[in-house]
Parts: structure tokens; sequence; C-alpha cells
């Protein structure tokens, strides 16, 4: 008798659970991820030099590169003004800038001041860009 009052219980347990489960609720609508966002304050473009020795030189700020170890890296503004790493390679100083050897071209967007709080896949909130600087 004992085992009849068990199954009983469970299933005075069981049958409201599993009704109250297959009701038709509406389910909670979830709002659009959106990618976070962050203010900078200046994106310059690479710029070139032309050098009569070497040919053409792309120069970036001092300001914008940052290391992670060994690697040399600045942030790249995209069409779409996401943030994300470029790794370059890069050779001696000029002034403030310093010459990109490889990873990037001409015209590309960088942002022109490092910031630890700066992440990949951001989104870029305000756009100030810097005009490009004749050298002569």
């Amino acid at each position: 008798m004992s085992m009849d009052i068990k199954k009983r219980c469970l299933l005075l347990v069981a049958i409201p659970l599993f009704v109250a489960g297959c009701g038709n609720r509406e389910e909670p609508k979830k709002s659009p991820i959106q990618s976070p966002s962050v203010e900078v304050g200046a994106i310059v473009p690479v710029r070139a030099l032309n050098s009569t020795e070497s040919g053409e030189r792309l120069l970036v700020p001092v300001s914008a590169i940052f290391h992670k170890g060994e690697l040399t890296g600045v942030f790249v503004v995209g069409a779409d003004n996401r943030l994300s790493v470029r790794w370059i390679s890069t050779g001696r100083s000029m002034n403030n800038d310093l010459v990109v050897l490889g990873g990037l071209d001409k015209g590309e967007l960088v942002v022109g001041v490092y910031s630890p709080a700066l992440v990949e896949g951001v989104t870029v909130k305000k756009r100030v860009t810097v005009e490009d600087q004749t050298n002569e």
C-alpha cells in the first residue's frame, strides 16, 4: 500500500508540471544584439611619403601603435566602422610617425591614439578623421 501512495504522490506532482509546460505561452522577445561601440577621438589615414632613394614609404603615428609580446599592431577602422587588429612590421621612426614595412595599405584608416580600452570588433561611434598632412 505504501507503494500506491508514492505513485499517487508522484502523479499528483508530475501531472501539473507536465501540463504547465505544454501551455501555449509566448516566448519573450529578444532584442537585437547590438555591438558595443566606442568613441575614438582621431582616425587617421595611412600616409605615404615619397622618398627619392627608396620610393614610397607608408607612415602611421607612433601613438597608434601597440605591442603584444613581440607583435606590433594598430587598430584599423573597416568600411563597417568596426575595429580590427592589424599586425604590422615597422621600420624606423620619423618625427612622430613610424615607417610601416608591411601589413597596411596607403589610405587605410587607423585609430590615431591607441587605448587599452579598444577591443577588436567594436563599432566606432564617433569618427573624427584627421586630414592627411602632406610631407615635403
